[in-house]
């Protein structure tokens, strides 16, 4: 008996030492090293190079430093960090590929140009004229959290400056090489802009990589940054390529010469399941172009109408969509000084957190994330209202006082007491496409969690007849692809002069300063923007 308990503790402890020596070598193992940037672009031969970085261990023990093909020998490494290297360039035949292996896996990979073959440049380490960035603070950060870039040659004045940043790009460039701006996301919310600082938001899409500068033509020297990817993840299913027509109608026109109509024409949105979108102008019996853009809105200028004139102005959009399901693992606070979230948290003509602020308060109580005040919202505007795609009511206080409500309703309560209850949310207008390919004008909203970005709420769908998805639930941070958003948040349009004549077509898909303005002697007329129709769907 005493042989039979004493072989039983000698496994369990056996198991305890085997599992706590598993643990260990995970901990030291599962991280991946990670070079953040050379000293040097180019180098000769016998030069020292210093590779910075972290996760490289603490010295050469089943570690091996690639600088081109081979790994160097243990004499050409002089020092080994755990974010730093020191090391001698071998002989190379031309440009390398600098990389570290510990056996955790493969590092990224860096450019070192073979100095033999480069000109000398006198510009500090970069181009002639162009913007060089030297350090990055902090260089380990979140979607949505404020980054300084600190350098030279960046300008007093943001100007034609720009900020690019790495979405898909896995290739390995030369320094001197251009960023194919296909696989980058611009960053928009700048907070400074000087000679030697930039300041901004990292944007959502961002993954770990290269930023670029660009100034006029001129890009900067490549400069990485690694994303902390804690808050979650984002799953992209399947893909939608849509052709769309939207029209814009005027007609009854009652004028006197030298008059003008100005229309602010918004097209698709990017963001969440929704890439970049390419907009033609169709033929018409007048050809309409477009004055000014600012972004996703167009203006258009119809000048001298004649009296019953009747004038479309048709545009045909190509764009592509993807299902998105958006998982959240944890939630980190915002930075209430970034603009989307400054925005997110205000009170406006559509959105009034004010009015309902003592139900957010109530419905926050005793949750500790954004995420499940979400949800604990979500559930009271679905169990509130019942679906009524006819209901006459336009206002958050028409929609509180009712039982039913369209999508518009569902999204301003949804996100009114979102806002009220310290969750950054925003209304979205755009069109839902249906199983038949006809469209109607839909409303959802979107919430803001730190480290992923927007996520979409669809409190309208998650209640309606319509059953494009199996549950309810699936609307709390998903969508099937078939929802194109024209407009997140309230689109930047303002009036042209200074006593404007401002108009509303009574059917809208988006939220925006100014719709249609005239001017001279444009006494009336009639406007439809229908519901834009698809034209072809390819999958």
């Amino acid at each position: 008996m005493k042989s039979t308990v004493f072989s039983r503790w000698t496994t369990v402890v056996f198991l305890c030492a085997v599992a706590g020596t598993f643990f260990v070598l995970v901990i030291k193992y599962q991280r991946k090293p990670v070079i953040l940037e050379l000293n040097k672009l180019a180098a000769a031969p016998g030069d020292q190079i210093e590779i910075r970085g972290k996760t490289f261990g603490k010295g050469l023990d089943g570690s091996k430093l690639f600088i081109g093909s081979f790994p160097l020998s243990s004499a050409n490494v002089l020092e080994w960090e755990d974010n730093r290297i020191l090391a001698k360039v071998p002989r190379n035949d031309g440009t390398a590929i600098v990389k570290v292996e510990t056996r955790s896996g493969v590092s990224n990979g860096m450019v070192l140009g073979d100095e033999t073959r480069f000109p000398k440049i006198e510009y500090g380490p970069w181009l002639p004229g162009a913007p060089y960035i030297k350090h990055a603070e902090p260089q380990n950060l979140r979607i949505g959290e404020l980054i300084t870039l600190h350098g030279e040659g960046f300008g007093d004045k943001r100007g034609s400056g720009r900020i690019w940043l790495n979405s898909r790009d896995t290739s390995l460039r030369l320094s001197a090489e251009e960023p194919d701006l296909r696989l980058y996301v611009e960053a928009h919310n700048i907070g400074k802009w000087t000679e030697n600082a930039v300041q901004f938001w990292i944007p959502e899409g961002t993954s770990s990589g290269n930023i670029y500068l660009q100034k006029g033509t001129t890009f900067s020297n490549p400069f990485s940054v690694e994303l902390i990817e804690d808050a979650g993840e984002i799953l992209q299913g399947e893909a939608f390529r849509w052709s769309l027509r939207q029209k814009i109608a005027i007609t009854e026109v009652k004028s006197f010469p030298r008059n003008a109509l100005y229309l602010h024409i918004p097209s698709p949105s990017a963001g969440i399941g929704q890439g970049d979108v390419v907009v033609l102008d169709a033929y018409s019996v007048k050809p309409y172009s477009p004055i000014n853009a600012k972004g996703n809105l167009n203006l258009y200028r119809l000048e001298n109408l004649d009296n019953d004139e009747s004038v479309s102005i048709v545009r045909q959009i190509f764009l592509k969509t993807h299902s998105v399901e958006v998982s959240i693992s944890r939630e980190t606070p915002y930075d209430p000084s970034h603009p989307e979230i400054i925005a997110g948290l205000a009170q406006d003509n559509w959105i009034k957190p004010d009015l309902v602020a003592e139900l957010g308060s109530s419905l926050a109580a005793n949750k500790r994330s954004n995420w499940s005040k979400s949800q604990s919202i979500y559930n009271y505007v679905i169990n509130k209202f019942s679906f009524d795609e006819n209901s006459k009511s336009q206002s958050l206080e028409e929609y509180i006082s009712s039982d039913s409500a369209d999508s518009f309703g569902y999204s301003l309560l949804f996100t009114s007491i979102s806002r009220a209850a310290g969750v950054p949310a925003r209304p979205v207008g755009g069109i839902l496409i249906l199983d038949d390919l006809s469209t109607r004008l839909w409303w959802w909203s979107e919430i803001w969690i730190n480290g992923i970005g927007w996520i979409p709420v669809d409190s309208a769908l998650g209640d309606s007849g319509i059953k494009l998805a199996e549950s309810a639930d699936y609307y709390f941070g998903a969508l099937e692809g078939r929802h194109i958003a024209f407009s997140r948040g309230i689109l930047s349009s303002s009036a042209l002069q200074p006593e404007p004549r401002l108009r509303r077509a009574k059917e809208i898909y988006t939220l925006q300063g100014a719709y249609e303005e005239l001017s001279g002697n444009l006494e009336s007329y009639r406007s439809n923007w229908p519901v834009p129709e698809v034209t072809a769907l390819r999958r």
